[in-house]
């Protein structure tokens, strides 16, 4: 334990491949109630060594401390840097992929992957195209033109709502700042009987250009019956996409 810290809540068994890219990632439980937000956070201030940094609010209801004590863990100017503006969208966002069950969409893009024996444990995000390659701003730009050339299947919470291939994507043509902080939350119902629970897919994120407001998630490859998009705060809201 003294060794891996401060991953030591990770599980590494040596006699499981850890050499192979993502493998621990994708078959075991990568739970390690965020020890390596810390790691992020410094991230972010190399990156950005003379700004305020807006993040998302620090904390949640279940869970108070959860983001405060990675944060109390750095030195007091450094962790004087970070703010919680909820009228502007976040400058980074930090996410712990645990195990993977669904294909995931990629929003927002992947700005740094921390990596424990080939697995990422820890990513820091951008939900602002203009901080990412080009190339791949270009290649989001162009999801939003093919999704939008057809009708929208739903709408909820300002968001239009379509169906695109094996894609469910979401934009807002007129995006005010702060519609990204919240994540987004899907839940994709079977259409067989054997998996009335359906499958969830939480902390679903998005990002913004030109502005407007675009997030996508690939669909399972098994028949649906409904998929529901919702996403909580003050005005919470939820809508059905019809299959």
């Amino acid at each position: 334990m003294a060794q891996l810290h401060p991953y030591q809540y990770l599980y590494f068994n040596f006699l499981v491949d850890r050499k192979t890219p993502e493998r621990l990632r994708t078959r075991y439980e990568m739970d390690h109630y965020l020890m390596a937000q810390r790691q992020g956070y410094e991230h972010i201030l190399r990156q950005m060594p003379a700004s305020i940094i807006n993040m998302k609010q620090r904390g949640r209801a279940s869970s108070p401390r959860q983001i405060n004590i990675h944060m109390q863990i750095l030195p007091a100017a450094a962790r004087n840097r970070f703010t919680h503006d909820p009228s502007r969208d976040p400058d980074f966002h930090l996410s712990n992929p645990l195990r993977k069950n669904l294909p995931k969409e990629i929003f927002p893009p992947v700005l740094h992957r921390l990596k424990v024996y080939n697995n990422t444990i820890v990513t820091v995000s951008t939900l602002d195209l203009s901080r990412v390659d080009p190339a791949v701003a270009d290649a989001y730009r162009a999801l939003h033109r093919a999704a939008t050339a057809g009708e929208p299947a739903a709408r909820g919470g300002g968001f239009d709502v379509y169906l695109h291939g094996s894609r469910l994507v979401w934009v807002k043509e007129a995006c005010e700042p702060g519609a990204l902080i919240l994540p987004f939350q899907l839940a994709f119902y079977p259409a067989d009987a054997d998996r009335k629970r359906g499958y969830f897919g939480l902390n679903t994120r998005g990002a913004r250009f030109d502005g407007k407001c675009l997030a996508a998630a690939r669909l399972p490859d098994f028949a649906l019956a409904r998929i529901r998009l919702s996403q909580g705060g003050e005005e919470p809201w939820e809508v059905e996409v019809p299959l």
